[in-house]
Parts: structure tokens; sequence; C-alpha cells
């Protein structure tokens, strides 16, 4: 990951210094992957924070980024980012990322005036580049070829929660590193939940809607898959599971550059009303992946986010009939610069033997 750039790119653009303490930022900015770090970013350089616990793993990346020292707290980082702040007239703050006591507490402590801040490290985030596009498109295969073994997996598992371990484990097999999130497996009506707590309730055949992913280099993945693994016919499960796949078809066709992400989602409910299941589709089309697995842009309702060359978003319509089943097909999209392109490939039949 080109650090040295994106550095560069956020001191030549800010007016006012920024402390960024969102660890995710922090890692997109540096490299850092510990517990405790942040980085106060101005106009002609950077300081980058953390306790003795990191001072030689800081002290290497530090090493490499341009216009950047390193401070190692002993005495406790709020006070050591207080006396560094104290320097500036005004510092900004990631509003998003930051609680009431340390705002409060650094009102006290520094002579800066705080000024609430959103989004000015995630602008960067959007766009990712080809070593991000790569880590993604890793761990997207790795979902994939953990889904390819779902009929090996679904033998040795009696419970949700052991088919969800199980996923972990084929997708760690497949060089992908367990994310934040456990996955989504919910059997028979559970499925009627999007969001569904994996549980102890038994895997038999029946409907079955899975939601997973994990990580390489921090980048995630966000694949879901809805089969039927039972022999015996269900016509409603079938008209549902075509109309959310056709939804989801038609929202990944209008994925493109200068698209309107809210319109995207709009694409997909149009289908869903045609098939006269638009009530049942209760959240949003999708979101950014990337160093988190929501984030910016935003494919809802209203959303003006407008798709640009390198954004990878997930497409994720679903329909869900209270207490009898529930459909949702997912796909992570790259958007290219002349349309889009598919980084998850697991079969979205509904049959599963």
């Amino acid at each position: 990951m080109d650090y040295s750039r994106r550095i560069r790119s956020l001191t030549r653009d800010l007016e006012q210094p920024l402390l960024v303490t969102d660890l995710r930022n922090i890692r997109y900015l540096t490299g850092f992957t510990g517990s405790s770090a942040s980085l106060l970013a101005t106009p002609s350089g950077c300081t980058f924070f953390t306790d003795g616990r990191y001072s030689e793993t800081a002290e290497e990346l530090v090493s490499g980024l341009p216009d950047t020292k390193l401070v190692v707290s002993t005495s406790g980082l709020h006070e050591t980012l207080s006396q560094a702040m104290s320097s500036e007239a005004e510092v900004q703050l990631e509003a998003a990322h930051v609680t009431w006591d340390f705002v409060d507490r650094l009102r006290h402590e520094t002579s800066a005036e705080l000024i609430a801040s959103t989004g000015i490290v995630e602008r960067y985030r959007r766009c990712k580049d080809s070593e991000e596009i790569e880590a993604l498109r890793r761990a997207a295969a790795a979902g994939d070829d953990a889904f390819a073994l779902l009929s090996d997996l679904l033998e040795t598992s009696t419970t949700e929660e052991n088919l969800a371990e199980r996923l972990v484990m084929a997708m760690r097999e497949a060089g992908g590193e367990r994310a934040g999130w456990g996955p989504i497996v919910a059997a028979g009506a559970n499925a009627s939940r999007p969001h569904h707590e994996t549980g102890a309730d038994q895997v038999g055949p029946g409907v079955l809607l899975l939601d997973y992913g994990c990580t390489v280099a921090g980048y995630h993945s966000d694949m879901s898959r809805t089969v039927h693994t039972s022999e015996a016919a269900d016509p409603e499960l079938d008209r549902v599971h075509r109309a959310v796949q056709e939804a989801n078809e038609a929202g990944i066709a209008a994925v493109s550059p200068g698209v309107v992400a809210g319109d995207v989602d709009a694409v997909c409910r149009k289908v869903l009303e045609n098939h006269g299941y638009a009530e049942y589709f209760t959240h949003s089309t999708g979101h950014g992946v990337g160093l988190d697995i929501h984030e910016e842009p935003w494919l809802r309702r209203g959303s003006e986010d407008v798709l640009e060359p390198g954004h990878v978003v997930t497409v994720e319509p679903g329909v869900y009939l209270p207490g009898r089943l529930g459909v949702r097909i997912e796909d992570m999209v790259l958007v290219t610069e002349s349309g889009h392109e598919v980084l998850t490939s697991s079969s979205k039949e509904l049959r599963h033997a």
C-alpha cells in the first residue's frame, strides 16, 4: 500500500489540522494495525502518537512516511495529545469517532479550538487503488471457495453455529482471515429476519440464508446466498427467490461510473414492486466495502453519492416474509472505468444438493 501518497494527499488538501483517532483511518493512512494510536495531521506534516507497547513497530512505520514524526507516550496518550494540540489555533476532530468524554477532557487541557468534522479521511478511502482491489478480490474469492464446499460443510454441521464456524474455517484455509463480524446463518423461518442472530437452531432440509465474509490485509468481503436444501417443492420460495435474483441482477447492471447510488436502489425496488414484494424489502440495497464492512458510498433511498471507478459496493436486495421465509442475494461489485466487475462468483441457484 502506498501510505506515503496517502499522507501527502491528506496534508496537501488540509486547511486546518486534523486529529485522526479512528483506527481504520489510521491504518489506511499509515499501515498501523495496533490498538492505540492517533495521528495529528497538519498542512506541514504529521505527528504519530502511540504508547510504549508499539514503540518499535511505530518507529519502523513512521520512518517510511513523509514529514511524519513519532511521539511515544509514557504519561498517558490523552495528556500527550493535549500538549501537542496546544501549539495549534484550531484542530478538527473526527466527530463520528470520538466520545463526549474525550472531547470534554481535551477542551479543558488544550488551548486549541476544537472543531467537529466528518468524512475527511473517508473520502479518500472511497476509491480503492490496485492493491486494495486485489485484497478485496482475494477476500471475495475466499468466500466463494467456502461456498463451493457448502454440501460438505452441511454434512458435518448440525446447528447454525456449527455451520458458521465451518464457513470461517473454510475461508481461513482459502487465505482469508476472520472478520470482525460473524456469519449470519439463518435456517428455516429464521431467514425472515434480515440480521438473524446465528444460534443453536438446527440446520435441516429447507431454506438456508447465508451472509458472511472475511478479510485479506484488513479488507473485507461480503456475500449472501439463499439456498433450499430440501427435495420438497416450495412454490412461494421459488417465486421470492426468482424476484430477488432478478432484482440483484438488475441492480448490478445499473452499477456504472457517474450513476447516482440512490438510483441503483430504486432499480432493485422497482423489480420487487413488479413482483408484488416491495413492502418486504426492508433494508437498503447496498454499501461500500473496504477496511470497514459498511462504508461509503451508500446504495439506499435518497443517496446522492455518485459512483466512481474504484468504488467497491454490495448489491443485496432481499425479501422477508415474517415467520415464513427470507431470501437475500448479495454480490460485491467493482465500479470500473467502463462499467462494473462482479467480484463474487458463487452460484445464485436456489436448489442445493
